[in-house]
């Protein structure tokens, strides 16, 4: 039996396995480990909640190209080298194009990576998953998932996978020195700004239209999400002036005036 079959849990169970590793990496954004730690339990994820048979992490160069740095076995660490040699697999494109790339069949998308798939196949391996691992936007690297059966990972798997690769960037650009502390601080005070300025913003909001404060926080709230914007953005621009609260309160909200 493949480890993707191993790795199955019932709807709606949290399994002790997934919040001890989420656990793990979160830790090692403040105890400050070194890289290679971080990366062996992103590897180690892989292999073991998300049933991959094997997994590596590519990450890029300040010359832009791209370097293997973590791997959980040889084969597929000849496998991502190769992919950094060629530019072509599924983790040069997840990084090429920031996005989650899927190949349930490698023999089906020999076409796509006409160099790639037959050194996988070659190797046992029958389908892939590349996860992006993005900073401000972009990639800067990709987590790939091969697996030696056919498999289509589910909705959750994929969001899985995704949090890890995210959980373990937030991890590897750390700061690891005294400023540590000291921007802790700065956080904290940078935290406590953005509150103060929240509530202006609600009180802005609640005051110019009449309504209830927690109406205007969902209503800022909601106008944030919808804008796909940055809540000290939007609560900023409320208290300079710069967009009305009438603008706040969308169409759909409008009972909120009454």
């Amino acid at each position: 039996m493949s480890r993707h079959r191993q790795a199955g849990w019932d709807i709606g169970t949290v399994p002790s396995e997934l919040t001890g590793a989420l656990a793990a990496i979160t830790a090692s954004m403040v105890e400050s480990p070194d890289n290679a730690t971080v990366l062996h339990l992103v590897t180690k994820v892989g292999s073991g909640l998300l049933g991959a048979t094997s997994t590596g992490v590519l990450l890029s160069r300040a010359d832009g190209g791209l370097m293997v740095v973590a791997a959980s076995d040889e084969t597929v660490q000849f496998l991502e080298s190769l992919q950094t040699g060629i530019d072509q697999g599924p983790c040069v494109d997840c990084i090429t194009s920031s996005t989650l790339i899927t190949s349930p069949d490698l023999a089906a998308d020999q076409p796509r990576w006409p160099d790639f798939v037959p050194a996988a196949l070659a190797a046992g391996y029958r389908s892939a998953v590349a996860v992006p691992m993005r900073l401000d936007g972009e990639a800067m690297g990709g987590f790939n998932l091969l697996f030696d059966t056919g498999v289509t990972l589910q909705q959750w798997q994929l969001e899985l996978a995704q949090v890890v690769a995210d959980l373990a960037v937030l991890a590897l650009v750390q700061e690891r020195s005294e400023r540590r502390s000291e921007r802790f601080v700065e956080s904290s005070v940078a935290a406590l700004n953005d509150r103060a300025q929240f509530g202006q913003a609600i009180g802005f909001v609640a005051g110019t239209l009449g309504i209830d404060p927690g109406a205007a926080r969902a209503a800022i709230l909601a106008y944030t999400a919808a804008h796909g914007g940055v809540l000290r953005k939007v609560t900023g621009a409320i208290t300079d002036g710069s967009l009305e609260p009438a603008d706040v309160v969308g169409p759909g909200d409008q009972d909120l005036l009454a």
